[in-house]
């Protein structure tokens, strides 16, 4: 990433594709200045003149122009083939949550290893699965699953993968939704955990996402490394890993031009134990916690990172660490500005 700061332009690169943002006059400047040095080729400028594009595919997303604002959508094709390939249409009886929910009947068939052709097919949709959960929060504790078993795929992995399919049968897109603001000057981010929600290994998945004003800019699903002994403590680890991302996320930001952006991480959880923890100094009774987790009080000490509680049933990042329905999973999306469009006959209960 660059930014010019005597021109306030913004740029991305990613391979041989340049992504600019700034004025019109400054990107026509920067785009004559280019056409000096390389052979390029302009795919469109978006804008809110009637002249300008006002729809335009960028790394695979669909980005559109509108009057409340910019909307972004993963591209829908990779939805369409993980559909076709289990056959699955109108006529299929959708799934009503988002994946295979910890606990369900496991049959001495579905701990089987796949075929070596299942396999090459699983790891493909996988794959793909797991690309599309970049711009897909709904996807990501799901598809997190189905990632770890691609070495070794399994039937039960089957399974599961085509239940993500069924699940995809009820929504046609989920659309980020940056409407116009000003300088917000500040982020924020959420951590939420499930305490030892993977069976095999009783691993704890840490879930975040951090946004500027009322803008989702990040979000994610990872498992966390250590065996966490108690559900404060796999909260605990969650905030360490939201604070950590959204400092990493706050420094890009500033590469990029947002000069105002304060150094103050502001995040919210809905564990009461995991926020007392972090507000006093010590390990108290955690005592078998890394003394190098401990810089997490020290932040909140320099006044570095500001904590509040929020309801579980409010916490966006909820959606990234559970299973749950599509009213629920309606609900978090919208926390975070994110709209799932649903396809038709389809209802939210």
């Amino acid at each position: 990433v660059f930014y010019h700061a005597e021109k306030d332009i913004s740029l991305v690169v990613h391979g041989d594709d340049f992504t600019f943002c700034g004025l019109e006059e400054d990107l026509l400047w920067i785009q004559k200045l280019m056409a000096t040095w390389f052979e390029i080729k302009v795919r469109g400028m978006l804008g809110s003149d009637p002249s300008d594009d006002k729809e335009i595919i960028i790394l695979g997303r669909i980005v559109r122009w509108t009057d409340e604002g910019i909307r972004y959508e993963a591209d829908p094709r990779h939805r369409q083939l993980i559909l076709e390939h289990f056959g699955l249409d109108k006529t299929t009886r959708p799934l009503a949550c988002n994946g295979d929910k910890e606990g369900a009947d496991t049959e001495e068939w579905d701990l089987e290893d796949l075929g070596q052709k299942e396999t090459t097919l699983f790891r493909g949709l996988a794959a793909r699965g797991n690309y599309l959960s970049l711009d897909c929060p709904d996807l990501q504790f799901p598809v997190k699953h189905t990632s770890r078993e691609m070495s070794k795929p399994k039937n039960g992995s089957w399974k599961r993968m085509k239940k993500i399919a069924r699940y995809l049968l009820n929504r046609d897109s989920v659309v980020w939704m940056f409407d116009w603001q000003d300088d917000p000057g500040y982020a924020h981010t959420a951590s939420d955990s499930d305490w030892a929600g993977t069976s095999e290994n009783r691993k704890s998945t840490s879930g975040g996402m951090w946004m500027l004003g009322p803008h989702c800019i990040k979000t994610w699903s990872a498992s966390q490394g250590a065996v966490a002994l108690s559900s404060a403590e796999a909260e605990f680890y969650a905030m360490v890993e939201a604070v950590t991302r959204a400092k990493g996320l706050r420094s890009l930001a500033l590469e990029l031009g947002f000069r105002e952006l304060s150094n103050v991480v502001h995040l919210r959880t809905d564990s009461s134990a995991a926020k007392s923890f972090v507000c006093r100094r010590g390990l108290g009774k955690m005592r078998h916690l890394e003394i190098r987790d401990l810089w997490l009080q020290k932040e909140v000490m320099d006044g570095k990172l500001e904590i509040s509680k929020i309801k579980g049933d409010e916490n966006p990042s909820d959606l990234m660490t559970k299973i749950l329905g599509i009213k629920e999973i309606i609900e978090r999306l919208k926390g975070m500005s994110i709209r799932m469009n649903l396809c038709e006959g389809i209802q939210e209960e």
